[in-house]
Parts: C-alpha cells; sequence; structure tokens
C-alpha cells in the first residue's frame, strides 16, 4: 500500500498526527550574533506563458543554474551560466559540463519580487521569445528578507552553526516573524516552494545532536497563508534526504527511493 502525507494548509503532515512546532526561544546562555554571507539558494519554479516549457532556477547566487523542460518534445536541458542584477545568462550543458552540441542559450531579465522572467531561448534553428511567470500562483505572496544569528562552535562546519532567521519584510522593514528552537548549518539555507502551494518555504540543514550534513536531515519551516507564518513541520524533518523538487510533474524526491506525487491535497508516495 502507498503511503500519503496529508497537505494540511501549507504544511505538510502525517494524518492524525499533531504537525506543528512553535518556536522556541533560544537560550540565554547562548550570545547569539549577525551571521553574513549565508547564502540563501532560491528554488523558483516558472512556466512559459504558452505553457510549453518549464524553468526550475536557482538565481541570486554566485553560479545561477537550473533546468528547462520542453514538454512538446519531452525534452530537458541542464543550465549554468552568470548574473549581473537581473539579468541572467545562461547555457546548456551536458553532464560532464561542457555546453550541448547546438550551443543552446538561455538569456533573460528576472524581476525579483514577482518572479516574472523575459527571456530568449536560443537554439541552432530558432530564437524564441519566452515570458516566464510564476507556475504556482499565490496573490499575497509577501516579499521578504532574512536575517542570520548564530553562535560560534569549533565543533561544527565553518566554526558556527545558526540558531535564529529573522523574517523582514522587504518593503517596510518590520520584523514579521523570529524562527527560533534549532541547531542548523550556517552556510546556506534553501528557500523553495516545497508543496507546490505557491508559498516558498525555508530549508535548514539540521545539525543538532551530532548530525552531520551527509546525514541528510533537514527541518522544514512551511509557511501557512492563513496565518502568514512559518510552521516548523516534525513530519517533513522526520524523513531523510534532500528534497528535489520536480515542479513539472509535482513530485519530490528525496532521495533512496523516496518519491512523492503530490496531488489534490495529499502527498503520495511513488512505489
Amino acid at each position: 500500500m502507498n503511503s500519503k502525507i496529508l497537505l494540511c494548509t501549507a504544511v505538510l503532515a502525517l494524518p492524525s498526527v499533531a504537525f506543528t512546532q512553535t518556536a522556541q526561544t533560544t537560550s540565554a546562555s547562548e550570545q547569539l550574533k549577525p551571521l553574513n554571507n549565508v547564502r540563501v539558494s532560491m528554488q523558483r519554479m516558472l512556466r512559459s506563458t504558452d505553457g510549453r516549457y518549464f524553468l526550475d532556477l536557482y538565481a541570486g547566487i554566485w553560479n545561477p543554474h537550473g533546468s528547462l523542460y520542453d514538454q512538446t518534445r519531452a525534452t530537458s536541458y541542464a543550465l549554468k551560466g552568470t548574473q549581473k542584477a537581473d539579468q541572467i545568462n545562461l547555457l546548456a550543458v551536458s553532464a560532464d559540463g561542457m555546453a550541448t552540441p547546438n550551443n543552446e542559450t538561455l538569456n533573460g531579465t528576472l524581476n525579483a519580487n514577482t518572479g516574472i522572467m523575459q527571456a530568449s531561448w536560443n537554439t541552432s534553428a530558432a530564437k524564441t521569445s519566452l515570458n516566464f511567470e510564476p507556475a504556482f500562483k499565490a496573490s499575497d505572496k509577501p516579499v521578504v528578507v532574512f536575517k542570520f544569528y548564530g553562535v560560534d562552535n569549533a565543533q561544527y562546519p565553518s566554526g558556527k552553526i545558526l540558531k535564529q532567521v529573522d523574517v523582514i519584510d522587504k518593503n517596510s522593514n518590520k520584523l514579521l516573524q523570529s524562527l527560533t528552537g534549532f541547531t542548523a548549518f550556517a552556510n546556506s539555507i534553501g528557500y523553495m516552494d516545497v508543496n507546490f502551494d505557491g508559498y516558498y518555504d525555508v530549508v535548514l540543514s539540521d545539525v543538532s545532536d551530532g548530525k552531520k550534513i551527509e546525514d541528510k536531515r533537514f527541518i522544514y519551516w512551511m509557511f501557512n497563508p492563513k496565518t502568514h507564518q512559518f510552521q516548523r513541520s516534525a513530519q517533513l524533518d522526520a524523513l531523510v534526504g534532500f528534497p528535489r523538487l520536480r515542479g513539472d510533474k509535482q513530485q519530490i524526491d528525496f532521495g533512496e527511493g523516496q518519491l512523492f506525487q503530490v496531488k489534490d491535497g495529499l502527498m503520495y508516495r511513488i512505489q
């Protein structure tokens, strides 16, 4: 029998089990300090307005990359390239990281707030103008930035750990929420729409209780649009493996055969 996980509002949870965890207060003995250079790895899932192309895009980082799926031809392209301000230039590459024989490129301008991207897909046969928009829309999706706080600890990677994430409204600079009660990898966080509801969720690498990065244990703060707050999901925390999202199929692959299909508010494990 296929196992299933219930999608409660914006939080993935097991049926009949309490699924949220409120933020815990940081111990007074821990002297938190601001952490700089924490990379926010944001996965955007965009669809061309003609419905043909689906783009998974990691932008706003030093090595923008992604995948472009041509759903008409059932063809996918791995992309990597450069970004300067809102201008992104990506080259289709093979498995060894080299340019493909036809030197396909995707060049475009991305609006970081709206997720709308005007682009040109260039192949040996043609140059096609494409307009991308968020594949999963939310009318009141917040636009936020993060501030990070942690402590020095030589036992952890880079000699520090992440203990608190402040969620700040980008327009008003108002503090919306402080995420606490965890011990996480301090160099990067994931910011992605884990359950395909149009709202981005926060994913942290769990290094508490002797866990290592290689253990692939993660902490999930899922955005609840009803409360406009992030809620921690203990059930997702219990899964092992990084959630690799396949938005065009609404599938989540945690690795080691843990492939889930999201459908009608449920997340079903695919055998």
